[in-house]
């Protein structure tokens, strides 16, 4: 996963807190179970969120094309799994390892909770898509750019975090 070793050489899992690495089929699955009609594209990555020894939230990163990505997040209702150091790894990894300029997610207009959290995590409304939702609901195209990410910002949008990430020089 990405320049900065969140995957080690043999695929071995690598866990930075709750964030854990390298778990990429397992975690789809996981966020599959979650989202209804949810199908992970072949090549996916992902990070899981470990509360415990539960997995409590999962992000799955899809159809990378150098610039953009789309992302799909799942998560247990009512767990706390979105601290500043989650989120930090979270956004870390599209806009800093992989170096895009923009990442969408695409929820159901009629799921409010998807929709309030993605505007929570920076996320705002960039196209409605008609009657697209498996249920005939408007699905709702949301962007975030990478200066515009208040989880990486430190000036420059260049933040290193955890000890899954090393910094430019080869550091930890």
């Amino acid at each position: 996963m990405g320049a900065t070793g969140q995957h080690d050489a043999a695929g071995h899992l690598i866990r930075d807190r709750a964030l854990v690495y390298g778990a990429d089929e397992k975690i789809a699955r996981w966020v599959g179970k979650q989202i209804p009609t949810f199908q992970v594209m072949p090549g996916a990555r992902a990070i899981g969120v470990i509360k415990g020894k539960r997995l409590v939230a999962g992000v799955i990163y899809e159809r990378y094309n150098g610039i953009h990505l789309e992302a799909s997040i799942a998560a247990v209702p009512g767990s706390r799994w979105a601290d500043r150091h989650t989120l930090r790894g979270i956004f870390a990894y599209p806009f800093i390892d992989l170096n895009c300029r923009a990442i969408s997610v695409v929820v159901g207009a009629t799921n409010l909770e998807s929709l309030n959290l993605a505007t929570k995590l920076g996320f705002w409304p960039e196209a409605i898509v008609k009657f697209a939702a498996p249920d005939g609901a408007d699905l709702v195209v949301l962007k975030q750019l990478r200066e515009q990410c208040r989880w990486i910002q430190d000036g420059q949008g260049r933040q290193r975090t955890g000890t899954a990430i090393a910094d430019e020089n080869g550091g930890g």
